[in-house]
């Protein structure tokens, strides 16, 4: 008779099971514990039938529902770990029909949870694991990156970043700082969040000043003029006022790139961009200019002027800071995107803020322009130092 009104349940409740959740279940969430009697893994919907005892020994059967044997297959979903037997606890939606739910987890005796979201989540993170220690050893093998394509929030894009830099660091070395992009005012870059990104520095990226490079060096790499401070003192994590964040930084440093965002023709996203780390492939670091946080500091900071020279000293293109990107607001951002993720800054640590809008191009057939021919690229900053400019070179061996 038992197993004859379990049948009958399972019956009724599959020939309605194709309606809606919201049809058939409230939103009220509701416990119940028993055995699993029944797994059924078919469509149009999976479910499990458990018999749960009251106090006075009435048995009572649930048919406990979850979405389709097709979507839950295509999630990664299976349901082996339910064995016939097992004592659980249920939790889910009420049914709007006597003795049914909607699962959200079950709960077994040694405390091991099955949730169909939390199995899929399992499985797409194994997914996305996997992808990235293939983008990984593209990138440090000169290979194209496949694109990124999950779609997520930008804090989980950045947790994945995090564990991408974790791939990377027996090749790449030990994180030394942070770079980021997209806070200068010329065009956007559709790659970016509109607020600005984020990426890592890490040590076996980093070249001394004057360093040369070959064209195979990188892919589709390009040499970029940029400006970085370094990070004097932990005060700079709770810093209010721009002078106080100048406080808890002690020295420009002259920096200039080679960033190499290789990617399959078409697939890069936001998400993508982030979790690649922007593609950063080597750094160039001149001699540090000791800086004060003084107000006439501040004033040379937001208004020094630079110039990018070739080996004859012919400048290529120059320009200013000012009304470019005043460099402790990015500075800023930098700390408080970092804050947000549960980072803080640490002595000695670089903070490259991004290009100062001269950019060019070491391969030729790239949509930034004509390739540089010329055998140097030297940038210069001019009003920091009082004996001439503070400058970083690199050099083409051609």
């Amino acid at each position: 008779m038992r197993q004859f009104l379990a049948l009958i349940l399972m019956l009724s409740f599959s020939a309605n099971a194709h309606h809606s959740t919201v049809a058939n279940f409230t939103q009220e969430i509701i416990t119940v514990d028993g055995v699993i009697e029944q797994v059924r893994f078919k469509n149009p919907h999976a479910s499990v039938l458990i018999k749960n005892t009251a106090d006075n020994g009435k048995e009572i059967f649930w048919l406990i529902e979850m979405g389709a044997k097709t979507t839950l297959e295509r999630q990664g979903v299976t349901l082996d770990r339910l064995a016939v037997g097992s004592k659980i606890t249920a939790s889910g939606q009420k049914g709007r029909r006597q003795y049914t739910m909607y699962l959200q987890e079950i709960v077994f005796e040694d405390g091991s949870v099955f949730s169909p979201e939390g199995e899929a989540a399992d499985v797409r993170d194994k997914q996305i694991r996997s992808e990235l220690v293939q983008m990984a050893d593209a990138f440090v093998s000169f290979r194209m990156m496949q694109g990124f394509e999950h779609e997520m929030p930008l804090a989980e894009a950045y947790r994945w970043q995090d564990e991408m830099v974790e791939i990377m660091e027996p090749a790449m070395g030990e994180v030394v700082g942070y770079k980021t992009g997209g806070h200068d005012p010329g065009p956007g870059f559709a790659t970016f969040p509109p607020e600005g990104i984020r990426a890592y520095i890490l040590a076996g990226m980093l070249r001394d000043d004057g360093a040369a490079i070959k064209i195979e060096d990188s892919v589709v790499g390009f040499l970029e003029a940029d400006f970085a401070f370094r990070v004097g003192n932990a005060s700079i994590n709770d810093a209010e006022t721009d002078l106080e964040i100048l406080a808890g930084l002690d020295a420009i440093i002259p920096f200039a790139e080679v960033p190499d965002p290789y990617y399959d023709p078409d697939t890069r996203t936001i998400n993508g961009t982030i979790v690649a780390n922007m593609g950063t492939r080597m750094s160039f670091t001149g001699a540090p200019v000791m800086i004060e946080p003084t107000a006439a500091w501040l004033q040379r900071i937001n208004t020094f002027e630079f110039a990018v020279l070739d080996e004859n000293d012919a400048v290529i293109q120059s320009g200013t800071m000012d009304g470019w990107y005043e460099p402790i607001t990015v500075v800023r951002w930098i700390r408080d995107q970092l804050r947000e993720s549960g980072k803080e800054l640490l002595p000695g640590q670089l903070l490259s803020l991004g290009n100062v809008g001269i950019i060019r191009q070491i391969h030729e057939g790239s949509p930034r322009g004509p390739a540089y021919e010329s055998n140097q690229f030297r940038l210069e900053y001019y009003g920091l130092r009082e004996d001439g400019p503070a400058t970083v070179t690199i050099n083409i061996d051609r």
